[in-house]
């Protein structure tokens, strides 16, 4: 990635020197190269699978909401599965959970504000009686119990068997939903069949974005969380706070620009159902299988954070129901106002 020039460099510099790049206590230029390096290709592959993802749904005929729910916020999560089940495997555990929650922590308050100022998000009443919910629940839950018990490994299982068991209810919803043939009346309600004006891609490309796609998040994911803990050990914070501020906000980036572009085209319930679904994803999920594969800790600068998590899941049962059940521009500016004096507290604890 380059040479490193005087004073830009970690701790260790003097054993490893430019071979390290890349690697905890390496030069710190070039964990912060590996690290952006990282971040672009997870950006890549996960905007491949969310491509792939979308003409699949439409093929098969799937609603917004429920595609928002599950392969938009599946594909668009894809970076942190990558780069958490990396990190796991590599025995950075903290920097996994500290991923999972500060990833969370951007789809609540940092996609959601962003949406809502471009435009109050309507809040369709699916999102409210089940999935808002149930990640109020979920994630209430790992706070609560992260907070007391610092995460034992059974509370890994617990997430995963909750993901396994909403996803094959939702999955089975929308393949009714989809064989359920509309009578001719209804038919002309509907208008044109949107995937007859824009077929988009066939099968085949959308098996070769889903492979490529798949690719550029296993590499991207290695080379960031290389670099993530290289930076880490260089500024001398703690992994799990990088984790849940820098590397979370890369991480979402995938979600903010899908919920953005969905915004600007009208279509709220995608851009809701994309961040409520990847909290749903990484808490299920990610946190589940990397928790199994390599144990997690909960250490003390992590219990602010994990609790704020579960702050904002219950705020945003609230936020759904008021304005007519509407996201509006103030509350997106109380989400982002919150997180801003959340990025506030965590340079303080950095420092």
């Amino acid at each position: 990635m380059g040479r490193c020039k005087d004073g830009a460099c970690g701790g260790a510099v003097g054993a490893v020197g430019v071979m390290g790049a890349g690697r905890p206590g390496g030069c710190m230029l070039n964990n912060w190269l590996w690290f952006a390096g990282g971040l672009v290709l997870l950006l890549v592959g996960g905007r491949l699978l969310v491509a792939a993802a979308v003409d699949a749904a439409q093929r098969l005929g799937v609603s917004p909401l429920l595609v928002g729910l599950t392969l938009v916020a599946w594909g668009t999560s894809a970076p942190e599965l990558a780069l958490n089940l990396i990190s796991a495997s590599k025995g950075r555990g903290d920097l996994a959970l500290g991923n999972v929650v500060g990833a969370n922590i951007c789809n609540m308050a940092l996609v959601i504000g962003v949406a809502a100022l471009i435009s109050p998000l309507a809040v369709q009443e699916r999102l409210i009686r089940v999935e808002i919910w149930l990640n109020a629940a979920v994630l209430v839950f790992l706070a609560v119990l992260g907070a007391a018990l610092g995460l034992p490994p059974w509370a890994a299982g617990t997430m995963l068997g909750v993901f396994v068991i909403y996803s094959g209810w939702t999955i089975a919803s929308a393949i009714r939903a989809s064989r359920a043939a509309p009578t001719p009346a209804a038919a002309d309600t509907l208008g044109p069949d949107p995937a007859r004006l824009n077929p988009g891609m066939g099968w085949g490309l959308i098996a070769v974005c889903f492979v490529v796609g798949l690719g550029l998040l296993s590499l991207g994911g290695s080379f960031a969380s290389d670099g993530a803990s290289g930076i880490a050990i260089g500024l001398g914070v703690p992994a799990a706070i990088v984790g849940v501020t820098i590397v979370s906000i890369g991480t979402t980036l995938p979600e903010m620009v899908t919920s953005v572009l969905a915004v600007r085209k009208g279509q709220t319930d995608l851009a809701m159902g994309n961040a409520i679904g990847s909290c749903l994803f990484n808490a299920g999920c990610i946190f589940g299988i990397a928790g199994l594969w390599a144990p997690v800790s909960v250490e003390g600068p992590l219990v602010v954070p994990m609790l704020y998590m579960g702050g904002l899941s219950l705020a945003l049962v609230v936020v759904s129901r008021t304005f007519r059940n509407t996201v509006s521009r103030l509350e997106g500016g109380l989400l982002l106002g919150s997180y801003a004096g959340f990025l506030a507290y965590s340079a303080m604890q950095a420092g």
